[in-house]
């Protein structure tokens, strides 16, 4: 039986503090690691260094029956707190230390698509180191009571905080806060005992210039109770829900057919012109099979906003890094670019590639920090503050963001964020020019490209037939990098008009359903 060193044993035991007296159970926060100074404390009669602490299994048969609190202001904590119930929230030996004052370092699990740190080279995004350490206040909870928010009062006709709607594709008890300047570690720490959060993750966004931190909500309070109360926090700038998003793909067909969208999009002529050479493209998605043959010496960097090593290429990713600058095998629309493989998706239990705004706020921030002309979004999901936030200070620096339309058919609503007023949407067509039967419509729709039964490359060297709007958007991506060879100096704005009067018009579809057409890449750089 291996021996833990008596040190260590103690730094596990003074993480929690328990006594119960007089009827009211008193239990501390995590407290300060102890200092090199501290001398070695003998461990008590009842300590057995032999055994690691281990949280007792959760019994249905002990948790509270009883509903929370209706009026909003309390968490939802059982009236009669147990000392099991207290055991249930000690962290598994080893014990990570405090995780507030930095991104988390948990084990990957990619059916939750959790936060992970940055790299620590990437100064743009990565966390101050000077905060000092956090400090923590005891709770004291007496029998029949409950735990109140105590958030700190705004200012009399100052603004409220800005809050984010709940929507259906908002990921369960998770929240995101955008803090006022001046806030620290101590700010999150504070926040979250006063209103009774767990979980907190700190994330510094360069492109927004802001502390970012997601909390999880513990007990039985909804996700829009828990937003309202910190709404109410001077120290909260904005607060919203931690959105989740998929990747706007319809289903695939292992069947050989020919690649009709190049003639579709004139790309023999536009390659005349330009092939996208030293145009930085983002691929924000799914990981991608960068050994495929197709994609040899595409990509010419990578990051991981889920912070995996080495995540299995995904099906989605491969193929919209082939359509925009497969090197041989396949046309792509801008076979010299210089890709930019940004994951922040991953397939669920659900089979569905999905990711959440805290990851793609970080997909973003690595991606203009590091060059990218052009962004490719193929992915729908809800209204996102931050999100938009993040795209218009894209915008704003001369990078074209292009996003599918969605595939969420005639009657559905807008997708987020091709619905955003700075983003290029794009929806998809066939082999004989019709629309995709699932595509959304709305006016937001810029143009159209093709999207349906796309030959495209597939993980482990394989191809695949792919069809939805995220398809048509990796080809208008690619159309943009010819643009931007070919004339540096195009804003974003620039590449939308020339895309929309250069577009082919088809029959009598409307702006709704087409935009101003299908793309023509050839007239766009003659544009």
């Amino acid at each position: 039986m291996m021996t833990m060193p008596m040190r260590s044993t103690m730094m596990a035991c003074r993480r929690f503090v328990i006594l119960v007296a007089s009827g009211a159970l008193l239990f501390a926060a995590p407290a300060f690691a102890q200092s090199r100074n501290d001398g070695p404390r003998e461990p008590s009669s009842n300590s057995n260094p032999d055994t690691p602490n281990t949280p007792p299994k959760d019994d249905p048969k002990d948790r509270d029956p009883r509903p929370p609190s209706s009026d909003g202001s309390s968490v939802g904590l059982p009236d009669a707190v147990t000392v099991l119930d207290i055991l249930r929230r000690l962290p598994k030996w080893p014990p990570r230390g405090d995780s507030s004052d930095e991104d988390d370092k948990s084990p990957p699990d990619r059916t939750d698509l959790p936060d992970r740190p940055v790299p620590q080279n990437d100064p743009q995004t990565s966390d101050t180191s000077d905060d000092p350490p956090p400090r923590r206040r005891v709770v004291v909870i007496p029998p029949g009571q409950r735990f109140t928010p105590t958030p700190t009062p705004r200012p009399q006709g100052s603004a409220p905080a800005i809050v984010g709607a709940i929507t259906p594709q908002a990921r369960d008890r998770e929240v995101l806060v955008t803090l006022q300047a001046g806030s620290d570690a101590n700010t999150v720490n504070e926040l979250s005992q006063a209103f009774g959060l767990d979980g907190q993750t700190l994330y510094t966004s360069s492109l927004l210039g802001v502390r970012v931190v997601r909390f999880r909500i513990p007990d039985a309070r909804s996700t829009a109770d828990v937003l309202q109360q910190l709404s109410g926090d001077a120290r909260v700038e904005t607060v919203q829900p931690n959105n989740e998003f998929i990747a706007s793909q319809g289903a695939a067909r292992p069947l050989p057919v020919p690649q009709y969208a190049p003639d579709k999009l004139q790309l023999s002529e536009a390659h005349k012109i330009a092939r996208g050479v030293r145009v930085k493209v983002a691929i924000i998605d799914t990981a991608m099979d960068t050994r495929h043959p197709a994609l040899a010496g595409a990509v010419s960097d990578t990051f991981d906003a889920l912070g995996e090593t080495k995540p299995e290429p995904e099906l989605h990713g491969t193929a919209i890094a082939g359509i925009v600058g497969a090197r041989e095998a396949l046309t792509s629309v801008a076979p010299a670019s210089n890709m930019l493989a940004v994951r922040a998706f991953a397939t669920t239990g659900t089979g569905a590639a999905r990711s959440h705004t805290m990851a793609l706020l970080k997909a973003m921030d690595w991606s203009v920090a590091s060059g990218a002309r052009v962004i490719n979004m193929s992915f729908a999901g809800p209204l996102d503050p931050l999100l938009g936030q993040a795209i218009d200070a894209a915008v704003a620096q001369g990078i074209v963001v292009i996003a599918a339309a969605g595939n969420g058919g005639p009657s559905a609503k807008p997708a987020y964020p091709g619905a955003h007023p700075k983003v290029i949407a794009v929806t998809a067509t066939d082999t004989s020019d019709a629309l995709f039967a699932q595509s959304n419509r709305g006016d937001y729709i810029a143009v159209a490209a093709p999207g349906v039964d796309i030959i495209a490359a597939a993980p482990n060297g394989a191809y695949d037939i792919s069809s939805g709007t995220s398809m048509a958007a990796a080809h208008v991506s690619g159309v943009a990098a010819l643009m931007l060879e070919r004339d540096p100096k195009l804003s974003p704005d620039d590449i939308r008009k020339r895309l929309k009067e250069s577009a082919r018009k088809v029959g009598r579809t409307t702006s709704n359903e087409m935009g101003a057409g299908i793309v023509d890449a050839a007239a766009a750089l003659e544009n």
